[in-house]
């Protein structure tokens, strides 16, 4: 069976989350399957993202009954709820608003902002985008992601845009995470085009490492694991992401059990350079995760110097850190292993020392 077959049969037995992983692969895989779209907006739990896909449905196939009721239904729970769409700002106070975006005080600059964000005006997702990227207060950039999130989907084109051809860090970094935000299938779909085809590199980066802790749950690991195996990526730059992972599960910012089997993936791929390879062991040692210990410990034994000194350091990573293991490591017949092992402990101690 193909992956739609089994997210159909995996919805239709009521396991939601299997069915819901199966279906958004499908999508990313044939981005014109009337039938995938249809039943991944069944299974979701948010219902801004099933509207998105039943508006997709109803793109590839303006006929589609069931879309149009769903869609139709989806849109009257959302006005009972919420009191109504968000509404365009009257001409004058946008006008206003988008004035004093440059205000010399930054608490009429935030206040402006705020504004921008409860109306979800997409009028204001350029001039939003031109300040997220040139201010250099930290409170305004934070404020003007969060507004461009809350626009939503009319923010996702006009951000891929301008970060396709993005070449600075800090502005990628920025673009990267309103799409790593924005929850709908268009800002995962943008997330995908930006890691295979972004201009330069350091956007390519920044996409992967704001999806280690996104609003797209599983189907972002699957773009992080295309951006990690692909030959073409900067190897440093793969290397930071697979860290960026371990980090991500110890601080619980990615559900650990997806984030592990990613990264006993990387680890495991021969075909990977060895630092990209050896940093997924030391992110497995900082994830701290009991599950992956055994397999650290076997990869102090692996053929390769690089990885073994790697399983060494990765349980001294632990929280906390595995001393028993790390002693044993330290009367080890690997002359590499044993001064490692012992280096570690003596730094160990002398932290513990001075606590």
């Amino acid at each position: 069976m193909d992956l739609l077959e089994m997210g159909i049969a995996a919805a239709r037995s009521g396991n939601r989350d299997e069915a819901r992983m199966l279906l958004e692969g499908a999508t990313l895989h044939e981005p014109d399957n009337e039938q995938a779209f249809l039943w991944l907006s069944f299974v979701l739990d948010d219902p801004e993202l099933s509207m998105r896909c039943l508006e997709r449905v109803l793109e590839i196939n303006p006929h589609n009954e069931r879309a149009k009721q769903g869609l139709a239904w989806l849109r009257s729970q959302h006005a009972d709820q919420d009191g109504g769409l968000p509404q365009r700002l009257p001409d004058s106070e946008l006008s206003a608003l988008l004035k004093v975006l440059r205000h010399p005080d930054r608490r009429v600059v935030l206040a402006a902002i705020r504004r921008l964000a409860e109306a979800g005006d997409s009028r204001a997702v350029e001039p939003l985008i031109e300040l997220l990227v040139t201010t250099g207060d930290d409170a305004t950039r934070t404020h003007a992601r969060a507004a461009l999130v809350a626009v939503g989907t009319p923010s996702v084109e006009p951000v891929v845009s301008r970060l396709m051809q993005e070449q600075q860090p800090q502005a990628a970094s920025q673009l990267a995470a309103v799409l790593a935000r924005v929850r709908s299938m268009a800002a995962l779909a943008a997330c995908r085009e930006v890691i295979h085809g972004a201009a330069h590199p350091v956007a390519r980066y920044a996409m992967a490492l704001n999806l280690t802790t996104s609003a797209h749950g599983d189907a972002a690991l699957g773009i992080v694991r295309d951006y990690l195996g692909s030959a073409g990526q900067d190897e440093r730059a793969r290397s930071a992401v697979v860290m960026a992972l371990g980090k991500a599960i110890k601080d619980r910012m990615l559900e650990a059990g997806q984030g592990v089997q990613t990264l006993m993936e990387v680890k495991a791929n021969s075909s990977l350079p060895v630092p990209v390879r050896r940093a997924a062991l030391l992110a497995l040692g900082m994830s701290s995760q009991p599950s992956v210990l055994k397999h650290i410990f076997q990869a102090t034994g692996d053929p390769d110097e690089q990885m073994r000194l790697a399983a060494v350091e990765a349980l001294a990573r632990f929280n906390p850190p595995q001393v028993e293991l790390l002693d044993r490591l330290a009367r080890s017949t690997d002359q590499g292993v044993r001064a490692r092992a012992n280096q570690l402990l003596d730094q160990l101690q002398a932290v513990q020392a001075r606590r």
